[in-house]
């Protein structure tokens, strides 16, 4: 069992690096990682180069190496952009501070008071479900609940933060130290995106629909992601939630859509500074009509698949 989210002693990671689950929430591999073909892709205009890698927030070991193409590309980039730098939030004791201040109740108020009877039902029965007691819940605000509940069910699977693709190339480019490192957003601001959501009860209601289909889920997407193909995985992460429960478009405008125009925003401001860029985001980011890629391609960027 992760740690719990109240244990001051916690590694920020446990909290932050989930993020990307509510988008992208499963993923290991069971086969020779370097063959597989990932979904990789290159947006050029004029002499600037970005390179855009859809990540896998947890991971297994046996999905090292990556395709060397992935780690050719990162080597020639002079930047690495990622959504948040979860390596610095690890250093930074004053930033940790912080996070927990954002992500616990103050006072007397409850995660019961912002969610539906309904959705803290089924929250209550997934928690007898694994025998854990309702109070280690209740100082967790919504978006913080989400991500302990899904850290949960990944670990109980094998999956691990540490094995990140975000964190692996992070890794890298602070001990090569030659590399700058650029946020697109950033802890803080994703944890202010959570903790504003006009209605947090869809962010728990959302989750809790889709790890009832995990299992069902993450063999689909293991291959959407190993076979390179997007359209699979948008099917699978956005285009069939909003089929099935188009109650919560306007929670994937929030968490998808308005965030890719921002990021797209982003990194098109910072390829004018860097030749060549190199952008880690969650995979659910880079797929359908409403993409981070299809974004760029407004900006002139000519995207082409890798």
């Amino acid at each position: 069992m992760p740690p719990h989210i109240a244990d001051r002693g916690m590694h920020a990671r446990s909290l932050l690096t989930a993020f990307g689950l509510l988008l992208l929430l499963l993923f290991s591999n069971a086969s020779r990682a370097a063959g597989d073909q990932g979904l990789f892709w290159v947006a050029e205009k004029g002499d600037q180069q970005v390179y855009l890698l859809g990540s896998i927030h947890l991971a297994t070991p046996d999905f090292y190496p990556l395709h060397s193409r992935i780690l050719e590309a990162f080597e020639s980039s002079d930047a690495l952009a990622v959504e948040a730098d979860i390596l610095q939030a690890e250093r930074d004791p004053a930033l940790q501070q912080q996070i927990m201040r954002e992500s616990l109740y103050t006072g007397g108020r409850s995660l019961r008071e912002d969610l539906s009877p309904e959705t803290y039902r089924r929250l209550q029965q997934w928690l007898s479900s694994r025998q854990l007691p309702e109070a280690m819940f209740m100082r967790q605000r919504p978006a913080i609940a989400m991500i302990t509940l899904s850290m949960m069910e990944m670990q109980a699977r094998g999956l691990d933060p540490k094995f990140g693709i975000d964190r692996h190339f992070l890794q890298r480019a602070h001990r090569q130290g030659n590399k700058k490192v650029l946020e697109l957003e950033g802890v803080l601001e994703q944890l202010a995106l959570l903790n504003n959501l006009e209605n947090p009860d869809l962010l728990l209601r959302q989750t809790l629909e889709q790890l009832q289909d995990i299992d069902k889920l993450v063999p689909e997407m293991i291959s959407a992601w190993k076979s390179g193909d997007p359209e699979a995985m948008h099917r699978l992460v956005i285009a069939d939630e909003l089929r099935e429960n188009p109650e919560f478009a306007s929670l994937y405008e929030v968490m998808f859509f308005k965030r890719n125009r921002n990021m797209a925003a982003g990194i098109s401001a910072a390829s004018e500074n860097h030749d060549t860029l190199f952008v880690i985001v969650g995979a659910g980011h880079l797929v359908g009509e409403k993409s981070i890629l299809k974004e760029l391609e407004k900006r002139q960027f000519r995207v082409s698949a890798l």
